[in-house]
């Protein structure tokens, strides 16, 4: 993958939202959507152009569709999210936001027992 093709990915704040959830672990497209509160169409067209240039995979279980950051991480992603980490910037602060967001999302689901598949609230593993 070149560089240009990750920065477009990072350019966009959806995408650059999707990302640093799933660097965080995967998750299912349902669950994303929620926390992005974008429509299903405008997830699948962000998620179709990140599986296309390589950056994300996407995995059935059931009827769900989990998404995983691809391993290994692109070496220029995960310097970009070392420095948004530490960053005051906006978008670091809505990343951060986000991952708060996800982190209840995760322990409302496993608290409700959720028919989620339960890799997306106790997978510790590799994305692949």
């Amino acid at each position: 993958m070149e560089a240009t093709e990750l920065y477009k990915c990072l350019a966009d704040p959806y995408r650059l939202r999707i990302l640093s959830l799933l660097e965080q672990g995967p998750l299912c497209v349902c669950h994303l959507q929620d926390l992005l509160a974008v429509p299903q169409v405008k997830m699948s067209k962000q998620l179709a152009s990140m599986k296309a240039v390589g950056l994300i995979h996407a995995e059935r279980s059931g009827t769900w569709m989990i998404y995983s950051l691809k391993n290994p991480v692109h070496p220029l992603l995960q310097h970009n999210f070392e420095y948004l980490r530490t960053s005051a910037s906006p978008e670091a602060e809505r990343l951060r936001s986000d991952s708060q967001q996800r982190a209840q999302l995760l322990t409302q689901i496993e608290k409700e027992q959720n028919p989620c598949p339960a890799e997306i609230y106790t997978c510790t593993c590799e994305a692949k």
